[in-house]
């Protein structure tokens, strides 16, 4: 079991658990209620191990888990009919109208400053993200009208070659390295990062190879994020980040979100975890980490994080690391906040 420090002194994590902005820098809540037009706004079944059919969010277990700010990390699979920009609107929409048939539960957030405002309302601040560069379908304008319905960051690339920058190799999916494309960001994505910084968009490097994320820290002038993922100690994968590249990421301002998948955790179980979100502590700093579940993201959480009732249960684990309240609280949700700007 890793540790931050020996003796943190008294700390009360349910305390601070209730006190703290608790942030999920990436989830898919709109997987489900765009394409399965599945209501968020009553309580579902969660998956007992792995169920991509199963809701692990909802607003109900949000609210009783204390999220304070979810994030609506919008995704459309490139064999769909539907265009990826049309399927991004249509994502962003399915969460508007969640927030409007509930509107003392949650408000989406869609400029900067706006989250402070929703939480003081006591609602569930949501923000909107896409995950995957091909969104943009190679334009520039697009992007720019994603921004101005509320895109707080972007994703660059995915699973496969996007025009925009190659992707990192994923263990066990053999079958994507022939897709990957060639090394590093192209032109195009070059161009796609300039612009993202422009408007005031996150450029998030989760799924970069290594020489696309060398390539994104060598033009980068504003904070850069890695959302939803492990870290190549406890698996060593290009999927993972080394500890280089997690301590370039905070020299920028930026942060990481620590996943809740288990293969890159490196074992089945909130521990794993925490061990995750130690070590990316120890190596860059409590004030650059934060948590990124990728929940509905169709990954297989680790036990004991499995939905979002489970957040409590993470700052428990956390609270026995090592951690001070106010560490607790920047992991938990304030660091975001500061990236985001808010």
């Amino acid at each position: 079991m890793l540790v931050f420090r020996s003796d943190p002194g008294s700390v009360d994590p349910a305390a601070v658990h209730a006190s703290a902005p608790v942030a999920d820098l990436h989830a898919h809540p709109s997987l489900n209620a765009y394409y399965l037009r599945r209501d968020l706004g009553r309580e579902h079944r969660g998956p007992v191990r792995w169920n991509p059919l199963r809701q692990q969010i909802d607003l109900p277990r949000a609210r009783a888990g204390g999220l304070r700010v979810l994030t609506n990390c919008v995704y459309a699979p490139a064999v769909l009919p539907v265009r990826p920009f049309r399927a991004a609107l249509g994502a962003f929409q399915a969460l508007e109208d969640l927030c409007a048939r509930n509107p003392a539960l949650a408000q989406v957030a869609r400029r900067r400053g706006d989250v402070a405002a929703v939480l003081a309302s006591g609602k569930l601040a949501v923000i909107h993200a896409a995950e995957g560069g091909h969104h943009l379908e190679g334009s520039l304008e697009k992007l720019g009208e994603l921004a101005a319905r509320g895109l707080r960051y972007l994703t660059l690339t995915h699973f496969i070659h996007n025009g925009i920058a190659q992707p990192a190799r994923l263990p066990g999916r053999f079958y994507f390295s022939v897709l990957r494309g060639a090394p590093g960001l192209t032109s195009f994505g070059r161009s796609v990062v300039k612009r993202c910084e422009e408007l005031g968009v996150l450029v998030d490097v989760t799924h970069c190879s290594d020489r696309s994320l060398a390539d994104v820290l060598s033009i980068a002038t504003k904070p850069l994020v890695a959302t939803h993922t492990g870290f190549r100690r406890f698996l060593q994968t290009e999927r993972n980040l080394s500890d280089e590249q997690v301590r370039l990421i905070a020299r920028t301002g930026g942060m990481v979100g620590v996943i809740t998948w288990n293969d890159l955790l490196g074992g089945d179980s909130i521990e794993n975890m925490a061990d995750s979100i130690v070590h990316g502590a120890l190596i860059a700093g409590p004030d650059h980490i934060g948590i990124g579940t990728d929940f509905d993201g169709w990954v297989p959480s680790a036990a004991g994080i499995r939905n979002a009732l489970h957040y409590p249960a993470l700052t428990e684990t956390l609270s026995r690391r090592g951690f001070t309240s106010t560490e607790l609280t920047s992991i938990l949700g304030r660091n975001y906040l500061r990236v985001l700007g808010e």
